[in-house]
């Protein structure tokens, strides 16, 4: 017990030096959760203000094609801004580019008149749609099938025009049916726990992410303190002094998953507070301490266990921080922690299961989304703390291989 404290004590005196590698370890993920949550908050936010700007030119003038801008206009999703009718294309372009607008709608003559039933014939097609081809395919589909939609409203609408007694007649309102059926949908969200109304916000999912890339970017400091005693003969000393090879990893395991847990709090404590005052929104808590603490204690574990492996392969501190910063990177990028899973292609979201990134992630998210508790978040704490052991065992054959110790 004696030996361990000891331990202790020189790895909070070697760690308390290192302060560049700790201001990484605190000051990057602070900056990347409030950059993260203010730069995505409109992607995530379901009541953003920001729209959509689009170009709109009527070359038609008939009260069909004033009824489908009318309609447009009601949107929220969406702002629309008329041109001049006589606008060319060449002018169109030109103010699309110079405004940063990517999308334009020219409705040409004829609009008004009631299309044929042949489809393939191009004079049916009455509406141009110019797209800025920087524009994710996403966007793009949303605004054609909203524009289809309400074409095909304003189309039933003059089908029906003149028709109001009969509609009567049948007991059928056209007011009614017009109207937007969007209140008829009501949204709810799905939880893992007690149900509590919370909508997903841009800082769920930054503050989760960002918090387990600091957490495995000790390698950096635990590389640094590693190496240099192997340089100094500092674990020669020790191995003469009878101190196992067990010991000493648990001496390095305990200082550095303190550091994490202050990181845990630091990082939750921005979500709570910083991030609201930069006009972002509030990280809530979920309901399952226990289950925060489970899954933090198996990042914890697993980065460390990871990060001392790097740093006893390694030769110098260059060569680790270049192999741990290359491999958290790649950890990072497959994982979902630099762009959220689910915006990624379906094979990349297959190949993220096999980063441990990916596992405290999602651990993270079952807590502060989801309101999981402890079973929720018991299989990824089993990858994790597999992982860490598969690691932390390499690390001792390793280290004896090389007669570190």
């Amino acid at each position: 017990m004696l030996k361990i404290l000891y331990i202790l004590k020189k790895e909070f005196l070697v760690l308390g030096r290192d302060i560049h590698s700790l201001a990484v370890l605190f000051i990057m993920p602070v900056a990347f959760i409030l950059i993260m949550s203010l730069t995505m908050r409109d992607l995530f936010a379901s009541h953003a203000v920001r729209q959509i700007k689009i170009l709109v030119v009527n070359r038609d003038r008939g009260d069909p094609s004033r009824a489908f801008i009318a309609a447009l206009e009601k949107l929220d999703t969406f702002a629309f801004h008329l041109m001049e009718a006589g606008s060319d294309l060449d002018l169109i372009r030109r103010k699309m580019f110079d405004s940063d607008i990517k999308f334009a709608l020219v409705i040409e003559k004829g609009f008004s008149l009631l299309p044929k039933p042949d489809l393939s014939d191009q004079t049916t097609r009455r509406m141009t749609l110019l797209v800025n081809p920087t524009v994710n395919r996403q966007t793009y589909l949303i605004l054609k099938n909203t524009l289809a939609a309400n074409l095909a409203k304003t189309r039933l609408a003059s089908l029906l025009k003149g028709r109001q007694d009969m509609l009567a007649y049948a007991g059928i309102d056209l007011d009614q049916i017009m109207q937007s059926t969007a209140g008829l949908i009501e949204t709810r969200y799905v939880y893992k726990g007690r149900q509590r109304f919370k909508i997903p916000t841009a800082v769920q999912q930054s503050v989760p992410a960002w918090l387990v890339f600091s957490m495995f970017f000790v390698v950096i400091p635990l590389s640094n303190t590693f190496i240099a005693e192997k340089n100094y003969g500092t674990l020669l000393r020790l191995q003469s002094m009878n101190v196992s090879t067990g010991l000493l990893l648990v001496g390095r395991l305990l200082p550095f998953f303190i550091v994490n847990l202050i990181q845990v709090v630091l990082m939750i404590l921005v979500g709570v507070f910083l991030v609201p005052l930069a006009g972002g929104d509030a990280l809530t808590m979920g309901d399952s301490y226990a289950g925060l603490l489970l899954i933090t204690t198996a990042v914890s574990f697993s980065s460390i266990s990871l990060a001392l492996l790097v740093a006893a392969v390694a030769k110098t501190t260059e060569h680790a921080t270049t192999i741990g910063g290359v491999l958290n990177i790649i950890l990072a990028a497959i994982g979902g922690i630099m762009i959220p899973k689910f915006v990624m292609p379906h094979f990349m979201q297959t190949l993220s299961v096999v980063s441990p990134m990916s596992w405290g992630l999602e651990g993270f998210l079952d807590i502060f989304l989801r309101n999981g508790n402890v079973l929720d978040v018991l299989p990824e704490f089993l990858l994790l703390f597999i992982f860490g052991v598969v690691m932390l065992g390499t690390t001792a054959v390793v280290i004896k291989k090389k007669m570190l110790l």
